[in-house]
């Protein structure tokens, strides 16, 4: 009876311990490359010690069909305590589909169909469902969540084809290799058009940012260099496990060079506050890239989108908050930074995750 007193009071204690922590924002990315992918240039050891020097908490090494396990990366014994890998790998296939496992217990393998006709006889329209598909259930076999990669890369796919791939709900909003075209081409919408096509069909989709990098010795803006984008996660803790669960959630935004300070919703309201002095901070970076536009007024604006892309709400300034209109589907926020180069104007961003009101699964 003793005995089961004290198990109970220390069971008791760790709950209260755990309720207690406040949440916190870790700063991490999902997707870069090391010498072992054959086509980058830095050995892995390397890479996650880029990250750690740079204030990161958490980093996915997330090789092309390699599964890097993180006990086997050396790190300096008196590195701070605030930094962890997760175990990860880029799963990829030809159609250009490539999706990140994030936090996997073992090595996925590529998924390529045999013949045509599997395909069509198991209700996939074209190869492209079915691998991301494959890839999708692959990763969830091996205790991972699936993160789509970079759907304007190339070929791509499109949202009418992500629409129809059960058990995604992450994709990749911004990427910062120069060659993926988030802002749309001839052949794609824009990252946020297909995010936005998704939400308003009803799917619900988390949007992440990362720098899928590739070169960490020659620096160019036309180079997949490091430092570009990545994601801000709110969590207990820092453990691969609730960072991924956070994320599941929806406990995070993603960003191209903007902090925030607060993100507060419910089903009423939305409101969004901007840490200045770390966004400004990070501004001073040679490594970001941002989205050239028309000459714009220097400073942060904030927008609030709901369905099929819809702004509703456009505030300059710091922090904003907004009504949520009744009978939507979701609300969401974007963070502009506009800053004047030469003639023209270049961007920052950070983009929320959606609350999510009506008929989503």
């Amino acid at each position: 009876m003793q005995k089961l007193i004290i198990i109970l009071l220390l069971l008791n204690w760790t709950f209260v311990q755990s309720q207690g922590k406040k949440l916190k924002w870790y700063k991490g990315n999902t997707h870069t490359h090391t010498v072992l992918s054959g086509h980058a240039d830095t050995h892995p050891d390397t890479v996650a010690l880029w990250y750690l020097e740079r204030n990161y908490n958490f980093l996915i090494l997330s090789e092309h069909n390699q599964f890097i396990d993180p006990e086997s990366i050396n790190l300096p014994p008196d590195r701070r305590k605030d930094f962890i890998l997760i175990p990860g790998e880029e799963v990829s296939d030809y159609k250009h589909i490539h999706t990140t496992g994030m936090n996997v217990s073992r090595e996925v393998f590529p998924q390529y169909p045999n013949e045509l006709s599997t395909v069509k006889n198991n209700r996939f329209e074209n190869f492209k469902i079915y691998l991301m598909q494959k890839h999708t259930d692959s990763i969830r076999s091996a205790n991972g969540i699936p993160i789509l990669n970079h759907p304007n890369w190339n070929s791509g796919a499109s949202a009418a084809d992500i629409q129809k791939v059960e058990g995604l709900n992450m994709i990749e909003l911004y990427n910062g290799h120069p060659d993926v075209n988030n802002w749309g081409n001839e052949e794609h919408a824009s990252m946020e058009k297909k995010w936005d096509s998704l939400l308003t069909a009803g799917r619900k989709i988390y949007g992440v940012s990362s720098d899928d990098a590739h070169f960490f010795k020659n620096w160019a803006v036309d180079e997949s260099n490091p430092g570009r984008g990545w994601v801000m996660v709110q969590s207990k803790e820092l453990t691969a496990n609730a960072i991924t669960d956070a994320m599941t959630k929806g406990d995070f935004y993603a960003s191209s060079g903007v902090i925030l300070k607060k993100i507060v919703k419910n089903k009423k309201n939305y409101k969004v506050e901007i840490d200045v002095d770390s966004s400004l901070e990070e501004m001073k970076s040679p490594l970001l890239v941002g989205f050239k536009t028309a000459k714009e007024a220097e400073g942060f604006s904030i927008e609030f989108i709901t369905d099929s892309g819809r702004i509703i709400q456009r505030t300059k300034g710091n922090s904003a908050k907004v009504i949520i209109p009744k009978g939507v589907r979701y609300v969401r926020a974007k963070i502009i930074y506009s800053r004047v180069v030469s003639s023209n104007s270049e961007q920052f961003f950070a983009w929320t995750q959606p609350i999510f009101l009506n008929d989503i699964k």
